[in-house]
């Protein structure tokens, strides 16, 4: 006769799993509540944060901008420039990469969005840290331009006085005075792109800075991620609970 095939007694049937989860339910469910409860207290356990924002409207010669924008924004994150800004400011440079973040500010059309202001943001426990730390960095930038538009603008006033030098030296003849009357509206133009502040002028703030709305970190991210986690081992310590008490029956 046909030996009987015997099934082995280690075999799991893959239908008993939603039952052994079934039955350790209320430990899967109280795992989550403690998880979460206890990541949400964390949470609100975390200090104030307290941010302040400076406004910078970039310098221009002769309409046109001593630097572009978005080079400004990169160099101004670079570690090289943080460092120089954490020594002025007594701090670590980490804890001005920390803190401390530069974006242009954009305006336009949708697709067609040009930067037009830098914006730099400081986030600390304090509000008055989050201001010194925002006018520290406002002020590298700053003075930074302050040096480049020097040096563009430099060109212009030596046009200016060399104008100047050739107006005093033109005599009183006829041909002179059409000679002059030249050098007069070249003149007159260079004297108004030297010293309009529509066309010419150098970086600064907007505004002052004070400082703004004071917030807490949001923890919904981590108190869900912690319910997750304690959710699947719940389920984990569930099936292995059903699967040593259906051991021995096997």
């Amino acid at each position: 006769m046909p030996e009987k095939e015997e099934t082995p007694s280690d075999e799991i049937r893959l239908d008993a799993f939603p039952g052994w989860i079934w039955r350790g339910k209320w430990l899967i469910i109280l795992l989550v509540i403690a998880a979460s409860g206890l990541s949400a207290v964390m949470g609100m356990q975390q200090t104030e944060t307290h941010t302040a924002n400076a406004l910078i409207e970039p310098g221009r010669v002769w309409s046109k901008p001593i630097r572009d924008i978005y080079v400004t924004v990169e160099s101004a994150n670079s570690p090289g420039f943080i460092q120089d800004v954490a020594e002025k400011a007594g701090v670590k440079a980490g804890q001005i990469a920390r803190h401390v973040q530069v974006t242009p500010v954009e305006s336009g059309r949708p697709r067609s969005f040009a930067p037009i202001l830098i914006r730099v943001t400081a986030t600390t426990e304090t509000s008055e840290e989050s201001v010194r730390l925002a006018q520290v960095m406002s002020d590298e930038i700053i003075a930074r331009h302050d040096k480049m538009y020097d040096e563009a603008l430099a060109p212009h006033l030596d046009q200016q006085h060399w104008l100047e030098e050739q107006l005093k030296s033109i005599g009183a003849s006829p041909a002179d005075r059409d000679a002059a009357l030249k050098i007069r509206t070249q003149l007159d133009e260079v004297v108004s792109n030297n010293s309009s502040p529509i066309s010419t002028a150098r970086s600064r703030l907007i505004e002052r800075i004070v400082p703004g709305a004071k917030a807490r970190p949001s923890n919904l991210r981590g108190t869900v991620t912690a319910g997750l986690i304690a959710g699947i081992v719940g389920i984990v310590l569930a099936c292995a609970v059903g699967y040593f008490k259906a051991a021995p029956r096997a």
